[in-house]
């Protein structure tokens, strides 16, 4: 009898463990503003970019990957895989079904409230049962590191999060000599060839040389107006005259850049992407960005192959601050 007992309360415990919730957590703190983690976490884009997987389908197999998406949810649909994606206040609730196996977890996201608050702090979390979470003990799963993982790596690795490796660097020489004009857009190239040549007609006649190779830019003023902006980096200083003007830089100020090769027109994607990262960094342009010709070679088309070196700058760091 006693036995018969002992028997039925194991078998109401073990029955009651299958029913007894047990949530099982990871954190990680990544060093950029809530806000701006949690805008990118409500494109559906970024949640493939984040995931290995899905990114490796996107440059090989696109057309598969699809995402339906209203105010508040998405889903991402890729052969054997569906991430449904429900956004409830500051946490994103998925399901994820792959190949067959459903799991349930969620993503928490806070400022951490340091004085700049230019860090988030990140918790994912799956509820699981007491039976479950033993099971998992018995044999280890690595779900949840795996998807914080990817997830910390997309957001902390540039080439990754903007698109392209985003690098420190400095004003190379204090000593610069530029010349500007507004053009219309259409002749936006043949001008700048006359400034490169006047700027080089300059040097040679005051006995200067270039110690950089040229910079330029070409900021769109209105509509069909451009204005065209050409200079060197010098190695002494001249007279400013027929228009060229000597500027004095601070030498070593902080720069962040990118190195981009491609066609003229779609340079602005590496603009766009230092843009985002001085939003995301809470850093101030101080000057226009400029772009560093690094074949010595202006364009000539808007379909002309480039190799440049965008330049973002921005005021040096206070110590102690990264």
């Amino acid at each position: 009898m006693i036995k018969k007992i002992l028997l039925l309360v194991l078998l109401a415990a073990v029955s009651a463990a299958c029913f007894i919730p047990v949530t099982l957590q990871k954190t990680i703190t990544i060093p950029s503003p809530f806000l701006s983690i949690y805008t990118r976490l409500t494109n559906p884009l970024n949640w493939e970019q984040s995931r290995p997987d899905l990114r490796k389908a996107l440059s090989t197999d696109s057309g598969k990957v699809i995402v339906q998406k209203d105010s508040s949810q998405f889903t991402i649909k890729y052969n054997g895989l569906a991430l449904d994606v429900n956004l409830k206040g500051n946490s994103f609730n998925v399901n994820e079904q792959d190949r067959g196996k459903t799991t349930n977890y969620r993503y928490t996201m806070v400022p951490v409230p340091d004085k700049l608050l230019d860090k988030t702090s990140i918790t994912i979390r799956e509820d699981k049962t007491v039976i479950t979470y033993f099971i998992g003990k018995i044999s280890p799963s690595s779900f949840l590191e795996n998807r914080l993982r990817d997830l910390k790596s997309y957001l902390e690795t540039d080439s990754l999060l903007y698109g392209f490796n985003i690098f420190k660097t400095g004003v190379p020489d204090s000593l610069l000599i530029v010349k500007q004009n507004e053009v219309l857009e259409k002749n936006q190239f043949t001008e700048a060839a006359k400034i490169l040549a006047s700027l080089q007609g300059y040097m040679k006649a005051n006995n200067v040389k270039a110690t950089q190779p040229v910079i330029a830019q070409f900021n769109k003023n209105t509509k069909d107006s451009v204005q065209v902006k050409v200079g060197f980096f010098i190695n002494k200083a001249i007279k400013s005259s027929d228009g060229i003007q000597l500027n004095r830089m601070p030498k070593g100020g902080p720069l962040y850049a990118i190195k981009y090769k491609g066609a003229f027109l779609k340079r602005g994607k590496a603009h766009q992407a230092l843009t985002q990262y001085f939003a995301d960094h809470s850093h101030q342009l101080v000057i226009l960005p400029f772009e560093t010709y690094l074949d010595n070679k202006l364009p000539v088309s808007e379909k002309d192959t480039i190799n440049i070196q965008v330049n973002f700058g921005t005021f040096p760091s206070a110590p102690g601050s990264k």
